[in-house]
């Protein structure tokens, strides 16, 4: 339990500045008029000042744990932060007031302590903007009781919180996918554990006894094996246009949120799913939660960047067979024809003010809004 260093960052407030400052006309009135009462006004005034600057000056010996709950949110929705203060000296802590960034708003007041005593404050995190939101370090602001002089403390560990893009409700349309029986491509990357059967051809050395076609064996006089080859299975890629300048800041952020739709959708139904963006990002997983939790994750993180990759490097990443979505505002025509000659099935959605492509066998969507964005994905494309 990382804890709270000795006060810094001592200052006067407007009230203990204000106070000194009239302290010092009457010391100089009741010197320069001959005022005895000023004089003792003034020297009372000081002395208050000190004394409230050395009331502050004493360690708030305070052990702090911090718990976010949930560590990971969609764009909106709630979390909370649990933060444990424990007072670990031997004496009783004064009270004083705990401020966790980035909720300086948020001023949590903490009483005395007694020794070895905790006290647990529960308070709401900003969730309104997608990103990685990093909590503490904790600050503890000490004032005297008359609000002249106050110190600051900054300690403690941070946390992180992972801010999510919404997501919005979609379907995943990866078209028909037709299992190969001794025809048809085969998977560049095969999924493991799944196996068809190819072809039936006569025994080489080497091959399993189990694959023999004791059939086919008594048909031809020669033995004969099946073989079996891992099947082409459904593939879905995103590719999203992060280049700084193809969209706005309201037609990127739409992007990232269907982005993350589409994603969560495929993963979740167990498909194989790449999340490809034109400044580099090259995330690859076999589906699953823990894949949509890897994705997700990337796309809270996403920003708008000046590196971009050559179109031909973006179009060599793009598996062939696979149903591919762009989202963007500024993909050439060619670029995307480019890619349409390796996957099955294309998607465009512009969010920006792009001319329009309009090649045969690409789906092309033009909305600003992330919500209409999807419900066209809905009634077009996974319908």
């Amino acid at each position: 339990m990382p804890s709270i260093p000795a006060a810094r960052g001592l200052r006067l407030t407007r009230r203990g500045t204000g106070l000194l400052g009239a302290a010092t006309f009457c010391l100089a009135a009741g010197i320069g008029l001959g005022f005895p009462l000023l004089r003792l006004v003034a020297g009372a005034a000081i002395a208050v000042v000190i004394v409230a600057v050395l009331s502050c000056l004493r360690r708030v010996s305070v052990d702090v744990h911090r718990e976010l709950v949930p560590d990971r949110v969609e764009r909106g929705d709630t979390a909370v932060a649990t933060l444990t203060l424990t007072n670990r000296s031997r004496r009783r802590s004064g009270g004083f007031t705990a401020i966790d960034p980035p909720t300086e708003d948020a001023r949590l007041a903490v009483h005395p302590l007694a020794p070895g005593a905790s006290t647990e404050r529960i308070y709401p995190l900003p969730t309104r903007r997608r990103g990685v939101l990093t909590v503490g370090p904790l600050t503890v602001r000490r004032a005297d009781l008359l609000g002249l002089v106050a110190a600051d403390a900054r300690g403690g560990s941070t946390s992180t919180l992972l801010v999510h893009p919404r997501r919005h409700r979609v379907g995943v349309s990866l078209g028909a996918h037709p299992r190969h029986h001794h025809e048809g491509l085969i998977t560049p990357r095969p999924m493991a554990g799944s196996a068809d059967l190819r072809a039936v051809r006569e025994y080489v050395l080497g091959d399993e006894l189990r694959h023999v076609h004791w059939r086919a064996t008594a048909k031809t006089g020669r033995m004969m094996v099946r073989e079996y080859v891992d099947p082409a299975q459904p593939r879905f890629t995103v590719l999203l246009d992060d280049r700084a300048g193809a969209l706005d800041e309201d037609g990127f952020e739409a992007a990232v949120e269907i982005a993350a739709s589409l994603t969560h959708a495929a993963t979740t139904a167990g498909t194989q799913t790449r999340l490809l963006t034109t400044t580099g990002l090259d995330l690859n997983t076999r589906g699953g939660v823990a894949g949509s939790r890897v994705l997700q994750d990337a796309l809270c993180a996403v920003e708008q960047g000046t590196q971009e990759l050559l179109p031909e490097v973006l179009v060599s990443r793009c598996d062939r067979g696979t149903s591919l979505t762009l989202l963007g505002g500024m993909f050439e025509t060619a670029f995307v024809g480019a890619l349409g000659k390796r996957a099955r099935e294309v998607t465009l959605f512009d969010f920006g003010h792009s001319a329009p492509v309009v090649l045969p066998g690409v789906t092309v969507i033009k909305e600003r809004d992330a919500v209409v964005a999807a419900a066209a994905w809905n009634r077009v494309v996974a319908a």
